[in-house]
């Protein structure tokens, strides 16, 4: 049968976490490097459609 933890071994085990966890001046960080490559992904987005469109122009009208 499973033996049930007493109140200090949850408490120790629920402090033990706290290392791992993420502090809010590393959530600022992550929002910061994930605004930055999703502004550049959106730029290789616009500059391929550019293209694409640049292509099938000079195919048309060539």
């Amino acid at each position: 049968m499973e033996r049930l933890a007493t109140e200090a071994e949850r408490l120790a085990r629920l402090e033990g976490a706290y290392d791992r966890l993420a502090t809010k001046a590393d959530l600022a960080n992550l929002e910061t490097r994930l605004t930055t490559w999703f502004a550049g992904l959106l730029l290789l987005v616009v500059i391929n459609v550019l293209g694409a469109v640049t292509v099938v122009l000079i195919a048309l009208l060539g």
